[in-house]
């Protein structure tokens, strides 16, 4: 595999499992020092092990993202010791969901931690050494949960609709030389998809609802992540790329 991130270092925040354990993989194979974030410290330790195995250009720090001092000086020490971040991912999610009338203002303020209050704290460090090294890419991960109306996501919904704003403005401040760009998916089988559509009936129900019937592959997604992050991508900024299996596309009318 080509190694167009050698000497490149990228940070990925909620990397223990599906869409950033892929996206970590990728990047190591294709050559970069990937930091790896997650809350949970067993999970990322057997996240780091097994990516061990592809690459030992892999870090793996124990981070909440909700937490504003852990996530600072989580990068801090990763720019102190290796002098760059060329790629940050925006990965972690949280997602808790309730009806509007039953949702206290700490549930709803829940959601806006990780899914974008966390984004505007990592942009807002990496940001200034890339400009001033003149290179860097920023990729959040979204949900196509912030592009339509879902019953008791609520919040989640806002969260990640704001993400996809703020991703266009951070673009706009960024450039000429830094780029942000936004990834939407669709139903995705993660750990947390298989948390949130836990029967078989339900699952099977959410398949036949996308157009290319079945749920992506984790790996699927991160594939135009680290399109995004690369060179290869050197003229897309401020975009918002859907990857749903052309769930969204779909108006459903009388099907």
């Amino acid at each position: 595999m080509e190694k167009i991130f050698d000497k490149k270092v990228i940070y990925i925040t909620g990397a223990s499992a599906g869409i950033g354990y892929a996206t970590a993989q990728l990047c190591l194979e294709k050559g970069a020092t990937v930091v790896i974030t997650g809350r949970n410290k067993e999970n990322l330790e057997n996240a780091r092990k097994k990516l061990l195995k592809i690459s030992s250009t892999v870090i793996a720090h124990n981070v909440d993202v909700s937490n504003e001092s852990e996530i600072i000086n989580s990068l801090q020490e990763i720019y102190n010791s290796l002098g760059q971040i060329d790629g940050l991912v925006n990965n972690a999610p949280s997602i808790h969901t309730g009806k509007i009338i039953d949702l206290d203002i700490s549930a709803w303020r829940t959601n806006f931690k990780a899914n974008l209050d966390a984004v505007f704290l990592t942009t807002k460090t990496v940001l200034p050494w890339m400009m001033e090294a003149e290179k860097g890419a920023i990729v959040n991960v979204a949900s196509v949960v912030g592009l339509k109306g879902v019953a008791y996501m609520s919040a989640y919904g806002a969260a990640k609709a704001g993400l996809i704003n703020f991703s266009r403005a951070a673009a706009v401040e960024a450039a000429p030389h830094v780029r942000v760009n936004c990834i939407i998916p669709g139903a995705v089988l993660t750990p947390a998809t298989e948390r949130a559509i836990p029967a078989k009936e339900m699952m099977e129900q959410t398949i036949k609802t996308i157009p290319l019937k079945r749920i992506a592959q984790p790996m699927e997604i991160a594939n135009p992540i680290v399109f995004l992050l690369s060179s290869e991508s050197s003229f897309i900024t401020g975009a918002s790329l859907v990857v749903d299996g052309g769930k969204t596309g779909d108006l459903n009318a009388g099907n």
